[in-house]
């Protein structure tokens, strides 16, 4: 499923979801995975609130993502990520403001994510 088709079906689900506070707890994760400032991944999910995701690849650009968004005001959303790659891993919680990229690094391997609601 492309990304533009994720974003349209989740808004579809939130659209026919019965009404209540956390119906449309949607999110749009984007990450850049990076080495020594290279980006080897950029992988992308629609999430639901408080639900962890997981993402794979293999391969020698290989990596493991999970991670889980958390709303903690209406500028605030913590993120809680774990990376595994062939380049080292990562275990941050950092709290970003919507559509705004934030970057997490330890030594070469750097993370990036920008989260978007996308049931507002």
């Amino acid at each position: 499923m492309t990304h533009k088709k994720a974003i349209t079906f989740a808004a579809l689900l939130c659209a026919l979801a019965p009404f209540s506070s956390s119906a449309c707890d949607l999110y749009n994760v984007s990450a850049s995975l990076s080495y020594k400032h290279k980006p080897f991944a950029t992988p992308s999910a629609v999430v639901r609130q408080n639900t962890p995701a997981n993402m794979e690849m293999s391969g020698p650009s290989g990596y493991k993502l999970s991670f889980t968004v958390t709303e903690l005001a209406p500028d605030k959303i913590q993120v809680a990520a774990n990376v595994e790659s062939q380049h080292g891993s990562l275990a941050p919680t950092v709290v970003v403001r919507p559509g705004e990229p934030a970057t997490v690094s330890v030594g070469d391997l750097s993370l990036t994510l920008t989260v978007h609601r996308t049931g507002s």
